[in-house]
């Protein structure tokens, strides 16, 4: 899942960046979501990004999907992104279940997802092991 990514010095690389920008342009226009960027509301500071993506090797519908700065861990904000990013995707009826994928070593990712309601409905090989996938039904926290 992405939110490893928040590890590392940059969010994501900037190859792998360019090509996300693109993909959700394309989903924000089929089907109303995508990446948003995150900023702290006392200052202009980036805090990171949330939303939607496809990887339709993983499942059909898009996946909530998240990263952050690593100063920025663990005071609640990816729990905060995704929450609104959730709400932004129940304006749309298509959205029954959100689905999100994470790495079984992603601790604070499977914390947030937890702690959001989402269940496990699959185990798949991922990048770094074992990786869940996991699913919102449509009751909103």
């Amino acid at each position: 899942g992405l939110g490893d990514v928040y590890k590392r010095q940059h969010i994501v690389p900037r190859e792998w960046s360019e090509e996300r920008i693109q993909d959700s342009q394309t989903l924000f226009d089929r089907r109303g979501v995508g990446i948003w960027l995150a900023y702290m509301k006392t200052s202009t500071d980036l805090l990171g990004f949330c939303g939607f993506l496809e990887f339709p090797t993983m499942h059909s519908d898009p996946q909530l999907v998240y990263g952050m700065f690593e100063r920025f861990s663990g005071k609640g904000y990816a729990t905060e992104m995704a929450l609104a990013a959730i709400a932004e995707a129940r304006k749309n009826a298509e959205f029954r279940d959100i689905i999100a994928s994470v790495d079984e070593i992603n601790a604070a990712s499977l914390r947030v997802l937890d702690k959001l309601g989402f269940t496990r409905f699959s185990t798949q090989k991922g990048n770094f092991g074992i990786m869940f996938l996991m699913r919102l039904g449509n009751k909103c926290h």
